[in-house]
């Protein structure tokens, strides 16, 4: 078994092609989950090593677009690898998080999928700062002109809300208010994201509490009577 990465799957996972560069991230994550197979080496395994030090400069803001997409993929294939260590976990999803707050939205993109999966498997290092990770994109709904950002923080929300994680639902307050305004955005993607983040975060309301006093219905219908007027002024 090798114990560095094969050049075919570098190359593969440096292509805009999105599919490739999962089938080469799962042949990585293969190659690694191997490779401790043989020989539980941990944070020394070379093969790690080697993706430790070419993440450093595939993910550094001054690489190109397919280096940082390349520097996605490995994150993802590492996220897959079951034997991993406390310490590989917590740089993995420091990693995640800094490129979350790029301003690219291919990158934000990925980074958001690999933040999916930390969360579905409740790893330490991210569920312990998930209050951090909610203020912060609630920071950027609120005052970043980043349209990347903006996008990044309602899928985010979405990610958190759809796992139904108990501390969200002392937020769910100004989760509404803040989307107030993405919610009537120009750009129609920003409509329809935050539209699937206000989905999840009604998916936090027990059935027992989805009574007319509900905050989150009277957001709602809040929501739609002002759509309706801003409508007729319009028209």
């Amino acid at each position: 078994m090798s114990e560095h990465l094969r050049p075919d799957i570098l190359g593969r996972l440096r292509t805009r092609d999105a599919e490739e560069r999962a089938r080469a991230a799962q042949q990585l994550c293969s190659q690694v989950t191997d490779s401790e197979a043989i020989e539980r080496h941990g944070e020394q395994n070379p093969l790690y090593v080697e993706l430790n030090t070419r993440l450093v400069k595939l993910l550094n803001p001054a690489s190109d677009i397919l280096d940082r997409l390349a520097g996605t993929a490995i994150l993802l294939a590492l996220v897959d690898v079951d034997s991993l260590e406390d310490k590989q976990k917590f740089r993995i999803t420091q990693q995640t998080k800094t490129q979350l707050a790029g301003s690219e939205m291919a990158i934000s993109n990925e980074a958001v999928a690999i933040y999916k999966k930390l969360i579905e498997k409740r790893w330490a290092s991210v569920m312990s700062s998930v209050e951090t990770e909610v203020n912060r994109c609630l920071e950027w709904l609120g005052s970043e002109r980043n349209e990347v950002r903006r996008m990044t923080a309602l899928r985010v929300i979405e990610v958190l809300c759809s796992n139904h994680l108990v501390p969200l639902h002392s937020y769910l307050t100004k989760f509404f208010a803040t989307l107030s305004n993405p919610l009537r955005d120009q750009r129609s993607e920003i409509r329809v994201a935050a539209a699937r983040t206000l989905g999840a975060c009604m998916g936090l309301i027990p059935m027992s509490e989805r009574n007319v006093r509900n905050p989150g219905l009277n957001f709602l219908y809040e929501e739609l009577q002002r759509n309706f007027q801003m409508a007729s002024v319009e028209g």
